[in-house]
C-alpha cells in the first residue's frame, strides 16, 4: 500500500527518492549533496501554501548541514529526522538504508488519504503542442513557471503539482515564440 503526501519531500539523492517512492507517492527533490541549484530553491519557494515541503536528510553531519542550508533559503519547511539506529544496511546509515516501517512512522502525520499528485494525464505531446519542443523552450517555461531544473517527465509532474493548466503554458510559450 502506498502512502501519499501532498507536498515535496526533499532528500539527499536519487537513491533516497527511488527507495521512498516505492511506498510513498509525492513529488521528490534531490539535493545531490550540498548542491541544490538556485532554480530548485526558486521552485521550493514557489510551492503553494496548501502543500508541504518536508526535508528528510540523513542524520549524519552532512545531512544536518544540508538541512540547515535549505532551511536558510526556504521558509516554512518541515524537518523530519530518523533515528540512525533504524538506518543501517551494509555499513551505510542513510535514508535509503532506513527501515520502511520507521520511515512510515516518522512521516505518518504528513500522509493524506487521496493522491493529489497525479499528472492529470498531461503528456509530452501536450506540452509540445503548447510550444515546449526542446531543452531551450523547456528551460524557458521552467524559469517562467518557477519549476526548477526539469526533464520532460519532471516538468509534467511539477507543472501538475503546481496546479498549472495547459492554457498557462500556451500563453507563456506564445510569448516566447513571439519574441524570437
Amino acid at each position: 500500500m502506498k502512502h501519499y503526501i501532498n507536498g515535496v519531500l526533499v532528500v539527499e539523492g536519487i537513491g533516497d527518492s527511488a527507495y521512498l517512492s516505492s511506498f510513498i507517492d509525492c513529488l521528490y527533490v534531490e539535493t545531490n549533496g550540498y548542491d541544490l541549484p538556485k532554480e530548485e530553491i526558486d521552485f521550493l519557494n514557489h510551492i503553494p501554501s496548501n502543500k508541504k515541503i518536508i526535508i528528510l536528510t540523513d542524520s549524519d553531519d552532512a545531512g544536518i548541514n544540508i538541512r540547515k542550508a535549505i532551511n536558510n533559503k526556504i521558509s516554512g519547511a518541515i524537518n523530519v529526522s530518523v533515528d540512525v539506529r533504524y538506518c543501517n544496511k551494509n555499513n551505510k546509515h542513510g535514508i535509503a538504508e532506513c527501515e520502511k516501517d520507521e520511515l512510515i512512522n516518522v512521516l505518518a502525520e504528513h500522509f493524506v488519504k487521496n493522491n493529489n499528485n497525479k499528472d492529470n494525464n498531461i503528456t509530452v505531446t501536450d506540452i509540445q503542442q503548447c510550444g515546449v519542443i526542446n531543452k531551450e523552450t523547456r528551460n524557458y517555461a521552467c524559469n517562467k513557471l518557477h519549476l526548477g531544473r526539469c526533464n520532460n517527465k519532471t516538468f509534467i509532474k511539477r507543472f501538475c503539482f503546481m496546479n498549472y493548466q495547459l492554457e498557462d503554458l500556451k500563453k507563456i510559450m506564445e510569448d516566447y515564440h513571439g519574441n524570437k
